[in-house]
């Protein structure tokens, strides 16, 4: 293979530190080759780092590099956060088959030691997509968005808490995982704080220099600060689809971030004057990471229902008291052909139930109603009683 971590597809099937079978080349920039590996030994899938650094295996900037890279991510593993991709291990691999591999894993090496080859970087594997690749098919909306900067911004400041600077923050280090997980990955070239330049040599960021902080374009060491402008740039190109700094050469692209003022985005919603914000040149004059913090949590909040309107209540009327719609209506008047039809008709009251009648006497005639007794009855009534009386005895 080439000693320069060019990762070509003849590695496939290589087995580094004698445990990690490489399956499938995923990514490949300037940093170097990533690699989808299986661990034979725990039985799972990870992720292994190719690194590729400049010279060659007995130039001495080429060793200062690879002693720098194993102490960055022997640091790197130290990041403890969900948002933050787990280090498993660090090989030390021979950059000839044939040499003796160097120590492994992450504490075996003393910062006095020269290394004999190349350290790769074992990591979690995260099936999913970078946000690079996901962004090909457009931009993502402002609460997407939010939600991505949070979980990003998450994993910065638990690197800055324990002395990490990214300092390569992009879409193809944040990775969109199952189940909405985002991580952000290659913690491998981040800087140590307190080191002064020791990274600024060995790197190579041609591919995405329209996330490089100005005071890292301009060869100023790099801080927490450049890691928010950089966020900046990419909250910026999640929401508009395109980088504000993206010119047609390397060297146009660096003058933009120098000079240029970024375009006002259009489609940012909540976060416009935020991004505005953190993409000022002056590191002093970016917002702090508790800001950022709020202001991303308001904009990925969900946004609430629309409220009906509320109908008034009607105000409850006492029972003795009905309305007038509750009242009983007089029924409609009965119409006789002898009333007139304004005539009131009188209420109906029940019959009164009649006394009991004494057996051998004779049940007593109810009094027909005047107006539906004919006169002819009543006289023929009178008749038959005065005839009964004067027939009785002593009459």
């Amino acid at each position: 293979m080439s000693n320069d971590g060019g990762g070509t597809d003849d590695a496939r099937g290589r087995l580094v530190g004698g445990r990690y079978r490489l399956i499938e080349r995923i990514g490949s920039g300037g940093t170097g080759t990533v690699w989808r590996a299986h661990d034979d030994l725990a039985q799972r899938e990870v992720a292994v780092r190719q690194p590729r650094l400049p010279g060659g295996p007995d130039d001495e900037g080429h060793r200062r590099a690879a002693h720098r890279l194993h102490r960055e991510a022997r640091a790197a593993a130290r990041v403890d956060h969900p948002a933050a991709v787990t280090i498993h291990d660090v090989v030390v691999e021979a950059e000839q088959r044939d040499e003796r591999p160097g120590p492994t894993g992450p504490d075996e090496l003393d910062a006095a030691e020269a290394l004999d080859g190349l350290p790769w970087i074992v990591m979690e594997w995260v099936p999913g997509e970078s946000l690079r690749e996901a962004l090909r098919r457009g931009p993502v909306d402002v609460r997407e968005a939010a939600r991505i900067g949070l979980a990003v911004l998450g994993a910065l400041r638990a690197a800055h808490s324990v002395g990490i600077v990214h300092r390569d923050v992009k879409p193809a280090h944040v990775l969109l995982g199952p189940h909405g997980r985002v991580v952000v990955t290659d913690f491998g070239i981040a800087h140590v704080q307190g080191e002064g330049r020791l990274t600024a040599g060995g790197e190579s960021t041609a591919d995405s220099l329209e996330f490089v902080a100005p005071e890292r374009a301009s060869g100023r060491i790099a801080g927490p600060a450049s890691d928010l402008w950089s966020l900046g740039a990419l909250l910026y190109t999640a929401v508009e689809g395109s980088s504000p700094f993206l010119r047609a050469t390397p060297e146009a692209t660096l003058a933009a971030i120098l000079a240029a003022e970024p375009p006002e985005p259009t489609r940012a919603g909540l976060l416009g004057p935020l991004i505005a914000r953190l993409l000022v040149p002056d590191p002093e004059q970016r917002p702090a990471a508790d800001e950022v913090a709020k202001v991303l949590e308001a904009a990925a909040a969900p946004t609430p229902a629309p409220t009906p309107a509320s109908t008034p209540t009607p105000t409850p009327t006492p029972a003795s008291a009905p309305t007038p719609a509750e009242r009983p209506q007089p029924a409609e008047p009965i119409r006789t052909p002898d009333a007139p039809v304004s005539a009131a008709v009188p209420a109906v009251h029940p019959a009164p139930v009649p006394a009991a009648v004494p057996s051998g006497q004779l049940d007593p005639v109810p009094a027909a109603a005047p107006s539906e007794q004919p006169e002819e009855e009543g006289a023929s009534v009178f008749e038959g009683a005065r005839a009964r009386l004067g027939s009785a005895p002593g009459s």
